[in-house]
């Protein structure tokens, strides 16, 4: 056996009082999958797969040249992104759960702004990601989400004397696996306000619901100072 490897003697049964719950690996709550290691992958891959049927759904309307580019666009931020972002306010984004985001996006403008002349060899070619971000001119969908997870934290951090708050307040006291810490939810809010303001401490930010609105809206238009 490795290191690595935890071994659970756990029971098949999860009791809570006068109730007995069978336990399995995953299950969906809410329209969202929960899993037992709480991995956020799974989730994202049936979220992609659901947002890739709308996708083709509308494959012949994103490439009818008889509607507009900027209806398109519409097209795309209306009727198939939300459906790969429900439930995003909980997601703890790592680099390759993003990149598949902006995999699934920039595949979608490559469809509604269609291929392109080379310069050089005057062929037809797809459009590289720089392109796509110069005529998309809107927030990608990392920051979309990014200003969802925001918004949502606050939500929940001042609402005192509920479950969730214990649970953001909790700290257990089990003993942690070998192996680098993975990110936590948590984690990634404060980061993402200190891209901000790096000596900005979240929670204390969160309790002011005023000054908590503009923390999203401005990391959604934030832009990264040239050095």
């Amino acid at each position: 056996m490795q290191r690595r490897e935890v071994v659970d003697h756990v029971h098949p049964f999860l009791e809570v009082g006068q109730y007995k719950f069978r336990r399995v690996k995953a299950f969906k709550y809410l329209g969202l999958i929960l899993t037992e290691k709480n991995d956020e992958l799974t989730e994202i891959k049936a979220r992609l797969q659901s947002g890739n049927k709308c996708y083709y759904g509308l494959s012949n309307v994103l490439k009818a040249r008889s509607i507009s580019k900027n209806l398109k666009i519409q097209l795309y931020r209306t009727l198939i992104r939300p459906v790969v972002m429900y439930g995003c306010e909980v997601w703890t984004l790592r680099k390759s759960d993003q990149n598949r985001l902006l995999i699934f996006e920039r595949k979608i403008l490559r469809r509604i702004f269609g291929p392109c002349i080379d310069d050089t060899t005057g062929e037809w070619r797809i459009r590289k990601n720089e392109e796509l971000k110069q005529l998309y001119q809107i927030p990608d969908i990392i920051r979309e989400i990014k200003k969802r997870i925001l918004q949502w934290a606050g939500h929940a951090w001042r609402k005192e004397g509920t479950l969730i708050r214990m649970v953001q307040c909790g700290n257990p006291q089990e003993k942690r696996p070998l192996g680098r810490p993975r990110l936590r939810w948590e984690d990634q809010v404060r980061k993402d306000v200190q891209t901000i303001d790096p000596r900005a401490e979240w929670n204390f930010i969160a309790m002011d619901r005023v000054t908590w609105l503009g923390v999203p809206h401005l990391l959604f238009f934030w832009k990264r100072p040239h050095l």
